[in-house]
């Protein structure tokens, strides 16, 4: 914050109430609103997210400045102004007497860029925001890039044939959101890049981008706000806060062996190793070994280092030493028999077990994991390969394979997928290509429905690649890049010379 900014807000007409209070702890890292922890999402720092959190109030109060008391361990304490656009003013009244030392520098800490912080966060108050990720002294108007640019395949009827931004990205690169809003994609160069999704403006990065960006899940490791996903025989994590100095995050690599399973969805993840041993997730983006009981499975990590295990009628829960913590019981699928072959967290409370029967098929249930309570249960005759993980959407409470769609939601169902190959989902929609070969979407919320297909312009064209927040997102190859676009709602003038290209 510098100073024609400070003096050219009129501190006076700030309103004396209400004053919100931030606790503030530098040594943790961790940050209270009114009483209420900040959590940071993706890309943010803990100052930044202070800061994000004070606007959002600002903006539900309807005002246009709050006053905000800064209290700390060490018995600090500081007052600052915040405006609805993320300015932050010092607002401290210092006795500068010899028996008291000054505080300016120490409780400056979130004036120091913190506007920029603010607004790069939020991303949607503004098409021209400051990019901070560069790590520059003087962060850079951020202009959307490729704007208007006429998307080469064609989309459902609901999105615009023209792009709201797009951003050259990797040759078969793909796309996925985050839970916090910000789509994830790799850069030409390789660099695993956070955006904001209405403006594509880089949040965070960091290095070594999978192949296999579905599989990329925001977590906790270890307390750490992080990025999980396994890419062949390793599993990457990366810690989604930004350097001060915004530059690019380094991956963590953990190797697994043959054998291993990996589980990154739940409240945080594990590696499920031979011989009834569990990596969980330990400070420094590293693994503690734990014993679980023989012949359970490993499910997930509870966000108390705790492991969820799972055998034919119980859940087990187990302490980081070893100790079981308590059992749930649940009941199994009929022809069920043993501990589950296969297991996917759908959510931190939800999970998808199955186990093989006499006649070759595969007996699934949907549990939820708090009360072993069966939500919804079907015997496949083409069950996923473990190895496969799900396209899940949490909001929708759905998710699908190659061969399988499901819902936990109000009416919790297992549908067989013959024909359908799902791109992306949407709530209960599923986006992707009826008989392998025709874009089209299903809706997963019925037993009966069937794919509704839409216009496109070749028999090549692809269904999208990520549909999200009512935007849809496309990877397509140009004549000399591959390019990543973002569509919004339909609006596209009735002249536009996409609408006379169909040729299906």
């Amino acid at each position: 914050m510098d100073e024609t900014t400070e003096t050219a807000f009129n501190l006076e007409t700030v309103p004396a109430f209400p004053v919100l209070t931030l606790w503030l702890d530098e040594d943790t890292e961790r940050t209270e609103l009114n009483g209420v922890p900040v959590e940071p999402t993706p890309g943010e720092g803990y100052r930044q997210a202070a800061i994000t959190a004070v606007v959002r109030e600002v903006q539900r109060l309807h005002l246009e400045a709050v006053r905000v008391r800064v209290l700390s361990p060490t018995d600090e304490a500081w007052d600052m102004v915040v405006t609805a656009t993320g300015d932050v003013l010092d607002a401290t009244v210092t006795d500068l007497t010899a028996d008291q030392p000054q505080r300016g520098p120490r409780r400056r800490w979130l004036l120091l860029g913190a506007s920029t912080l603010a607004v790069l966060a939020l991303g949607g108050l503004g098409t021209a925001v400051a990019l901070s990720v560069t790590g520059d002294s003087a962060p850079q108007e951020w202009v959307v890039p490729g704007a208007d640019q006429q998307i080469p395949v064609a989309l459902p009827e609901a999105f615009s044939g023209r792009s709201a931004w797009s951003v050259p990205v990797a040759e078969n690169s793909d796309v996925t959101a985050l839970d916090a809003g910000h789509i994830l994609s790799a850069d030409p160069d390789g660099t695993l890049t956070a955006r904001a999704p209405e403006t594509g403006q880089p949040v965070w990065r960091g290095t070594s981008a999978p192949k296999d960006l579905t599989s990329a899940v925001h977590t906790d490791w270890a307390g750490t706000p992080s990025l999980a996903a396994q890419a062949g025989n390793e599993l990457r994590v990366w810690d989604l806060r930004t350097p001060e100095d915004g530059s690019t995050v380094t991956a963590t690599t953990i190797p697994v062996e043959q054998g291993w399973r990996v589980e990154v969805r739940g409240a945080r993840p594990l590696v499920a190793k031979e011989h009834w041993i569990v990596g969980i997730p330990a400070a420094g983006h590293g693994l503690t070994d734990v014993v679980i009981p023989a012949g359970s499975r490993a499910l997930t990590v509870t966000g108390d280092n705790q492991i969820i295990t799972a055998t034919e009628t119980s859940l087990y829960t187990v302490n980081a030493d070893g100790t079981v913590a308590g059992r749930t019981s649940f009941t199994p699928p009929a022809g069920a028999s043993g501990a589950p072959q296969v297991s996917w967290m759908l959510d931190a409370d939800h999970a998808l077990l199955g186990w093989k029967t006499k006649d070759s098929s595969t007996a699934m249930t949907i549990i939820q994991v708090q009360d072993g309570a069966t939500l919804a249960t079907a015997e496949m005759a083409q069950a996923p390969d473990q190895r496969q993980q799900p396209i899940v959407e949490t909001e929708g409470r759905a998710a699908a394979f190659d061969t399988l769609a499901l819902t936990w939601g109000e009416e919790p169902m297992l549908r067989p997928l013959h024909s359908f190959e799902t791109s992306t989902l949407d709530g209960t929609t599923a986006y992707g290509l009826a008989d392998r070969a025709d874009p089209a979407s299903l809706d997963l919320s019925s037993l009966t429905s069937a794919p509704l297909p839409w216009e496109t312009f070749t028999d090549e064209d692809p269904a999208p690649d990520l549909v999200d927040a009512d935007a849809a997102y496309i990877v397509a190859e140009t004549l000399e890049n591959t390019v990543l676009y973002r569509s919004e709602s339909a609006g596209t003038p009735a002249d536009d010379p996409a609408d006379d290209s169909k040729e299906k």
